[in-house]
């Protein structure tokens, strides 16, 4: 299976975040309620539809390869490299997103229902910063991403206030229901040394040896940024795509 090299999904999601101030509205939460207010389905809720679809057959590798924020997290790993505790950021991931889609449903219920699609709601000109004072805004969210990264460890940010990740783990479930192949790491355990090396590198934080023991890794946090594959020194991971976590999915020899 080819699969994108750690170094290049890296330069993609950096290009992405030089990209952030022309694209940020398309993934905005507010844009979202607005458009909603007004009935209108926008460019945001757009996307956020496209990653629900994604995540049923490429898992959250959006996450790492694409993500405009996902590049500074690595580069953020520099000032805090903690491993966090998933369990406890994600009640505060879903609590957020909670609130949002409930603030979503009830702005279409007070608009009277959906009414039009506008992909280009509040960004008329395409781009999101097209006003000096857009970027604000710009500034406002870059600087909450970098203090929550920067204060709680590695990808704090993705772990505790990701409103997008959401959307690719319940399309990493729809596919699970359905019975369909996904992209994920998969493995070979009778070939590891318990190194370490895969966990260690891990950047959300997986207990990556113990989860290959399964056949793959089965944790809805795996981003496939393929770091755990690319430094393991028994080749025991691998990307492909498969079904499930039994070990019948295993890499075979």
């Amino acid at each position: 299976m080819m699969r994108i090299p750690y170094r290049l999904g890296n330069t993609l999601s950096f290009i992405s975040f030089i990209l952030f101030p022309v694209t940020l509205n398309f993934f905005s939460p507010y844009v979202s309620i607005d458009g909603a207010l007004q009935g209108v389905i926008t460019g945001s809720l757009v996307l956020f539809f496209l990653l629900y679809l994604s995540g049923i057959f490429l898992g959250r590798a959006w996450c790492s390869h694409l993500c405009p924020w996902s590049a500074p997290s690595d580069f953020l790993m520099s000032i805090n490299n903690r491993c966090v505790d998933r369990k406890r950021l994600r009640i505060i991931r879903y609590a957020i997103f909670g609130i949002w889609i409930t603030a979503l449903v009830l702005a279409f219920v007070a608009a009277g229902g959906i009414r039009s699609v506008d992909p280009l709601h509040l960004t008329e000109k395409g781009i999101s910063t097209d006003q000096p004072v857009k970027y604000i805004t710009y500034y406002m969210v870059v600087l909450l991403l970098f203090i929550t990264t920067v204060l709680v460890g590695r990808r704090g940010a993705c772990h505790g206030l990701c409103w997008m990740s959401p959307f690719l783990v319940f399309g990493m479930k729809t596919g699970e229901l359905l019975h369909l192949p996904r992209l994920r790491v998969v493995s070979k355990p009778e070939s590891c040394i318990s190194c370490n090396a895969c966990t260690r590198s891990c950047p959300m934080s997986i207990d990556v040896q113990s989860e290959l023991r399964k056949g793959t890794i089965g944790s809805s946090d795996c981003i496939l940024c393929n770091r755990c594959v690319d430094v393991c020194p028994s080749q025991v991971l691998h990307v492909r795509m498969g079904k499930g976590r039994s070990k019948e999915y295993q890499v075979r020899n």
